[in-house]
């Protein structure tokens, strides 16, 4: 799921447009072709409903040479081509837009954040770099004066806006360890405050690397001031479901589902904890939903042949392992529950295959470890079967110091 990027437009783009009625903005685009100001309205009306609206585009390429100071209505435009792949464009647009992006500090953020909601990574970098330069200049200069408290304070939130967009940067290098000092860095001076938009790009970021709970918190503030964000209350239900907070997860899964009983993935998700919790019937109720929805979802086929293998019905299992194979043989609970079943008939040389590459891309899955020690035991390896037995127990050993606290309850 985290693969999948997020819009971060400018904070300060303008949403007056959105709210506006269609037909009148159309109207008056009519009786007003040749006004910039009509058509850059009606083109960020369109572009709010739909970032590759070849209208939208259309009508904010026309609109956006004339307003060289609406920045909002030229970060849509870039966004637009980058949501349709036009990469000429907006390449030939940011060198258009280079000389104001060197001069506006708030502009240049603005946009790097919208380069990296599309993962254009190089370019965002670009555009931080220079913001990077400039606070950093002025921190220099800071040192040899008396700021008054307000020019403290805003020195501050530039210094902690610089950082967090670094830890951004850091993490899609996979430096997690620097990624996630740079992000405290930024929370400690305060920054993205809790009812920014920004705190959607920082719960994601955490989720990427993997850090579910801090990811969860930060969801979790991003429902509290945006009730009806579905997609950040799914990814709350999904972080609490990575990290093992079952029934937290589950309330918020099914609350997606009461506002939107088709939303995508949320069906999946819904069933994935269920089936973790061993209510079989609803799970499998669940997926077949998510299935249906999508009939191409292996990740639901995988489910289901595990929900299969713990019934015991191991044709139908290996019925659904197979479809699944077929849509994604490398999906990771498919190997998994392959390497189950073929533990389960004695096909161990097959087991130690499949169960091999599950721990290869996923080292911490305790349930692989231990179903791997298995297979390996059964075909006479035990040198094999002890290594991955230890690291198993390693495995549960730290899952218990995560969840028991200090006076032996649960954290």
């Amino acid at each position: 799921m985290m693969a999948a990027a997020i819009l971060l437009l400018s904070t300060s783009l303008s949403t007056q447009a959105a709210g506006d009625d269609l037909s009148r903005l159309r109207a008056a685009h009519r009786s007003r072709p040749d006004d910039p100001q009509v058509a850059s309205a009606l083109g960020l009306a369109l572009y709010q409903r739909d970032n590759a609206s070849p209208e939208a585009q259309g009508l904010l390429e026309a609109a956006a040479p004339r307003l060289p100071k609406r920045h909002d209505v030229q970060i849509a435009l870039l966004d637009s081509y980058l949501a349709t792949g036009s990469e000429a464009a907006a390449g030939t647009l940011l060198s258009r837009l280079d000389p104001e992006l060197g001069a506006d500090e708030r502009f240049a953020l603005d946009t790097t954040y919208c380069l990296l909601g599309r993962r254009r990574f190089p370019e965002a970098r670009t555009q931080w770099s220079r913001v990077a330069r400039r606070v950093q200049e002025e921190i220099q200069a800071a040192s040899s004066r008396t700021l008054t408290p307000a020019e403290d304070e805003e020195l501050k939130r530039r210094v902690a806006e610089v950082l967090f967009i670094q830890g951004l940067l850091t993490a899609r290098l996979g430096q997690k360890d620097e990624a996630l000092r740079l992000l405290q860095q930024a929370d400690g001076y305060g920054f993205p405050p809790l009812d920014s938009p920004l705190m959607v790009a920082a719960a994601d970021c955490l989720f990427e690397l993997q850090e579910y709970s801090l990811a969860s918190q930060a969801y979790a503030e991003v429902t509290k001031h945006e009730p009806g964000n579905l997609e950040a209350r799914l990814r709350l239900g999904v972080s609490l479901y990575s990290s093992g907070k079952l029934d937290q997860a589950r309330e918020e899964l099914e609350q997606v589902l009461r506002r939107n009983p088709g939303y995508p993935s949320a069906s999946y998700y819904l069933g994935a904890v269920l089936l973790e919790q061993k209510h079989t019937d609803q799970a499998q109720a669940q997926l077949e939903r998510e299935l249906e929805r999508d009939p191409r979802c292996a990740r639901c086929m995988a489910k289901l042949a595990h929900l299969s293998y713990m019934k015991g019905e191991d044709e139908l299992c290996r019925s659904w392992l197979q479809k699944a194979a077929a849509l994604d043989p490398n999906d990771l609970e498919q190997n998994l529950v392959s390497g189950m079943l073929e533990v389960r008939t004695g096909r161990y040389e097959q087991a130690i295959q499949h169960l091999t590459r599950v721990v290869e891309q996923l080292p911490s899955s305790a349930m692989a470890r231990y179903q791997l020690a298995l297979a390996y035991q059964r075909s006479g390896n035990a040198e094999k079967a002890g290594e991955h037995l230890e690291v198993y127990n390693r495995l549960i050993q730290e899952e218990k110091a995560r969840t028991i606290g200090v006076r032996g309850t649960e954290d």
